[in-house]
């Protein structure tokens, strides 16, 4: 079951500049066979109750609950000045920001407490709060979990946590060059998280490895790419 708010806005080109931009809102709940392996499992198949298949019962893997998507893009005039039309007319600068809530965590315990042989069981929760500071080092608190008893299941369902906001700010500088009738020449240059900031990536989730809570992983660096097409 999916709920979505989609709300959208543009404003034409004017003087050179267009912008847009749009949010969304969205919340997918579904079993474990449609909301943790991508739908293409097999009903009942990795289910930890094969009595309840509701204890896998929440919110889809991998949604996003909140996106912000805008984009501007604005173009040079023609210059009426000779020299001031070959190196500055018709240059287009586009950017691109993109900022969403963290993807769903869900957490395992890595050991089987269940004695059935499976190894995706999931920890007990034992604080209201699970998260640490939220800092690289302690972003989920270890304190807030422990391993269920011996032959039983955690509390904790499929989905629950969340992890690091993440965003994405990419630009492009390009121009196409008329060099005769069906000729041209475009220049491109692109520019993939521009400010070279850190994105942290998600913490690590397995309860029985010592990194657990922490984040040893960050989305790319800075990209920069270069490109010259010639059309005919």
């Amino acid at each position: 079951m999916t709920n979505l708010f989609l709300l959208s806005a543009q404003r034409r080109a004017t003087k050179g500049v267009a912008v847009g931009g749009n949010y969304t809102w969205s919340h997918c709940i579904g079993d474990l066979s449609g909301s943790q392996d991508g739908g293409g499992g097999t009903p009942g198949a990795a289910y930890l109750d094969p009595n309840n298949r509701h204890f896998d019962r929440g919110d889809c893997a991998g949604s996003r609950r909140q996106i912000f998507n805008t984009t501007v893009v604005a173009e040079t005039p023609q210059f009426g000045n000779l020299n001031f039309r070959l190196l500055a007319s018709g240059w287009r600068l586009s950017g691109i920001y993109r900022r969403s809530s963290g993807i769903l965590l869900t957490l395992t315990s890595g050991v089987d407490r269940l004695l059935n042989g499976v190894q995706n069981q999931r920890p007990q929760q034992i604080s209201a709060n699970p998260y640490g500071n939220k800092s690289l080092t302690n972003y989920l608190n270890p304190g807030a979990f422990t391993l269920p008893a011996v032959g039983s299941l955690g509390n904790m369902g499929p989905s629950s946590l969340v992890g690091h906001t993440t965003w994405q700010f990419d630009a492009a500088l390009s121009r196409v060059f008329r060099l005769h009738e069906i000729q041209s020449l475009e220049a491109r240059a692109e520019a993939y998280n521009v400010t070279n900031s850190l994105r942290p990536g998600n913490p690590n989730t397995g309860l029985n490895q010592g990194t657990f809570g922490q984040i040893t992983t960050a989305l790319d660096p800075r990209i920069l790419q270069f490109a010259l097409k010639y059309i005919f």
